[in-house]
């Protein structure tokens, strides 16, 4: 389990989202067994599903974050529903990339492309999902969520996610922050902020250093006197179930069902999230089948 801790400053002018998403990041990769590279790019994707779900207000509510460049990775997506719980997915999890040469860091966006988009889905358990795009700009993940929210929100907002990976391939730290201006906000609280951020090391090294958020906050924000409002909890866990993947299999189609009921006499699905397996005889396909006719 990780914390996400919401704050605002004295002159309710900037708000902050931070959380140490290492527990979290370290389930996801292994449920994916996710190269390093993988590992970088998923867990900062999936940090910021962390941090995002923050904004929602109903308990069938959910938010899926896509991203979908032109480099090896494919498609990355992560999922929060209302009660915290996390699950992501990366369409190439094996693949890696070497690292940039200069400094020795993950090339995540070579490893995710630059070019590309990326989508923000807002599904209030009713109605049409509401869906945001932007076109990529570095495949960083971090600078193009941040491109995200100033396209639309049009107030200053920084953007810092990142994943340390250990020598074992486990995750060593992880962890981000999101702060964004509040309408009112003046010259003299963006310039405070600069000089603060500009003080922050790299945020995979930071919550290497530093477990608690709310250290980090008093630390290295200590001037413009934060205040923690709410901490919630953040769990990476798969809400796949049998039912859910009945109706999967439904959703094929009857014709399609009978055929494979005489090749196969079964079918095996298995959940994209968790990697878990689902079996079906040739009896319980039927059975499903006049269910649903019923």
């Amino acid at each position: 389990m990780s914390k996400l801790y919401r704050a605002i400053n004295k002159k309710e002018t900037i708000r902050f989202f931070i959380i140490n998403s290492t527990e979290i990041i370290e389930e996801m990769r292994k449920t994916h067994n996710t190269s390093t590279t993988a590992t970088a790019a998923l867990g900062r994707l999936t940090t910021m599903a962390a941090i995002m779900g923050s904004d929602i207000k109903n308990e069938k509510e959910k938010i899926i974050l896509k991203i979908k460049g032109d480099g090896p990775s494919g498609m990355l997506i992560s999922e929060i529903n209302s009660k915290g719980n996390i699950k992501s997915y990366i369409q190439n999890p094996q693949i890696d990339i070497p690292s940039i040469a200069e400094n020795s860091k993950l090339d995540v966006g070579s490893f995710v492309g630059k070019n590309g988009a990326l989508a923000v889905i807002h599904d209030f358990g009713f109605g049409e999902p509401y869906t945001g795009q932007t076109s990529l700009i570095s495949g960083e993940i971090a600078e193009d969520f941040a491109n995200y929210f100033y396209q639309s929100d049009q107030l200053p907002t920084v953007v810092t996610l990142g994943v340390l990976v250990d020598t074992d391939y486990s995750v060593k730290s992880a962890g981000g922050i999101f702060i964004q201006a509040l309408p009112g906000y003046t010259d003299e609280d963006i310039d405070m902020l600069e000089k603060c951020i500009n003080n922050l090391p790299s945020v995979s090294s930071l919550f290497n250093q530093y477990k608690s958020p709310e250290e980090i906050l008093n630390i290295f924000f200590k001037e413009m006197e934060v205040e923690v409002l709410e901490i919630e909890d953040r769990n990476y866990k798969c809400d796949c179930n049998r039912d859910r993947i009945e109706n999967a299999l439904l959703s094929i189609g009857e014709g399609e069902l009978n055929k494979i009921i005489e090749e196969d006499h079964h079918i095996e699905l298995t959940c994209s999230y968790c990697n878990k397996k689902y079996n079906f005889s040739e009896e319980e396909i039927k059975d499903l089948l006049e269910k649903a006719r019923i």
